[in-house]
């Protein structure tokens, strides 16, 4: 299982809003999202907001193919196109994961535990 986490610059103006949407998400128009986001392959999902700065963190086997599966329903197009102009940075919504800001991991709990050492 490989973890991601990236990072996304909200404009100070949407942070409420941004994170009003993620908490109602299972309530509304986008609940099926939920499931969508489940069946490509995420294991675990979680996004922290510090300041205006959303941090997530995906556990799945391949973003790629998570992305891939996820961008043939219209409720994820939907969802990106919604959350798009909240952001600053350039968070591009089901593109290449590879291109995403994320973090450098230098620290593992587990790994250390098991002996693995990751540079």
């Amino acid at each position: 299982m490989n973890k991601y986490c990236i990072v996304g610059e909200v404009k100070p103006e949407y942070v409420e809003e941004y994170s009003k949407r993620h908490k109602e998400i299972h309530e509304g128009e986008f609940k099926e999202l939920l499931n969508i986001i489940k069946n490509s392959g995420v294991k675990n999902e979680v996004i922290f907001m510090y300041k205006n700065l959303a941090i997530i963190y995906f556990e799945a086997e391949n973003l790629n193919d998570c992305y891939k599966f996820q961008e043939g329903f219209d409720v994820i197009k939907k969802w990106n196109k919604l959350m798009q102009p909240m952001f600053a940075s350039n968070y591009d919504f089901g593109g290449d994961p590879d291109k995403l800001s994320s973090l450098k991991k230098i620290f593992d709990l587990n790994e250390q535990l098991e002996g693995i050492l990751n540079s």
